[in-house]
């Protein structure tokens, strides 16, 4: 397997044996070395198409697709996201259509995708309806423990703008403004202090992203913290710890959370999410585990009232939450494993 990495040093520590494409010299280069190294080139994950981060957003994600064509590699695209609506630009429905001709097989992760696909002329055997692959990463305890943790994944969602260029290269612009965190900030904390009042609970901050690409959630959680009454039990969880990570996320009676992914790995880990939702991918989701009357509404990726009486009410119904929830979840998983089976067959690995 190779990758594209911005530090390949301690991506060969930490996964010995994976072939490495430093994009410190250029990501045009690093991609096209790694597709003519390639037997199959994989596209995959998250919100593979949509516009909202920016206009260069969907055709930097379909790029490997389309050189996977011309130097004539077989290609995939695994449990892929498909923005919905007005989170794609009017070209881009045709720009993915030209690019996933490219692929021998396609798995969508959800009903959404599945149908924005359609439309464009996909389908079935040749494209397959599975889910989210990080729903097999956690094994569900037989009995769930009432636990006094509550889960908080806070996301800086202020620079999904719709601007042409990415935020990496508009932080590099001499007049470029960051918008102000601190009102998002100071929801979070006092959603946080208001909880940690009425129950006493631990609280455990998940930053899910890191690094230069988008808002680093790591730094948020920081500040999150940094405005909280009671800061002193709040605790932070590594990202590269990735087990440890999972590990603490299943300790999560509820998860409040902004990332998709917080959502995914707290049913995942038998827990209940509440998804203060900044993309349609979110509420699909929940929408897909039956738990829609989780997604309050407020702004976007900021928790207001709302949020907090959906936090207290997950809360005091998180067994019987969990319990109806259960079947579904099993039905997920399994769907989930779907998109390796394809793989293989469809290959022979």
């Amino acid at each position: 397997m190779g990758v594209l990495t911005a530090e390949p040093e301690l991506t060969k520590k930490r996964y010995p044996g994976v072939k490495c494409f430093d994009v410190s010299g250029g990501r045009l280069k690093a991609i096209i070395a790694g597709i003519k190294w390639s037997d199959i080139v994989v596209v995959g994950g998250g919100e593979l198409v949509q516009d909202v981060s920016s206009l260069f957003y969907s055709p930097y994600n379909l790029l490997p697709l389309f050189l996977a064509a011309l130097f004539r590699k077989k290609a995939f695209a695994w449990a892929i996201g498909i923005g919905q609506g007005r989170e794609l630009a009017p070209l881009t429905p045709l720009l993915t259509k030209i690019a996933l001709k490219a692929c021998s097989g396609i798995t969508v992760r959800d009903r959404g995708s599945f149908n924005v696909l359609y439309k464009l002329g996909f389908r079935e055997p040749g494209m397959i309806l599975t889910a989210d692959c990080a729903l097999t990463l956690s094994d569900v305890p037989d009995k769930q423990r009432r636990s006094n943790i509550l889960g908080a994944a806070p996301r800086d969602v202020s620079n999904r703008s719709r601007k042409i260029l990415p935020l990496e290269l508009r932080r590099k612009m001499k007049n470029y403004e960051e918008p102000d965190p601190l009102p998002a900030a100071d929801a979070w904390a006092e959603l946080l202090d208001k909880h940690v009042d009425r129950h006493g609970s631990e609280i455990i901050l998940f930053p899910f992203h890191t690094g230069c690409l988008s808002n680093d959630d790591h730094e948020f959680c920081d500040l999150v913290m940094s405005r909280m009454i009671h800061s002193s039990r709040v605790k932070l969880a590594d990202p590269s710890l990735p087990d440890e990570f999972v590990r603490l996320i299943s300790q999560c009676r509820v998860l409040v959370t902004t990332p998709l992914h917080g959502a995914i790995m707290s049913v995942a880990a038998g827990g209940v999410p509440v998804s203060v939702s900044y993309a349609s991918k979110c509420i699909r989701f929940m929408e897909q585990i039956g738990l829609q009357d989780y997604v309050p509404a407020g702004e976007v990726g900021i928790p207001g009232k709302a949020a907090v009486a959906a936090v207290e009410k997950a809360w005091v119904n998180s067994e019987r939450i969990s319990g109806r929830i259960a079947s579904t979840r099993v039905q997920l998983v399994q769907r989930a494993e779907k998109t390796a089976e394809y793989f293989r067959k469809l290959f022979r690995i």
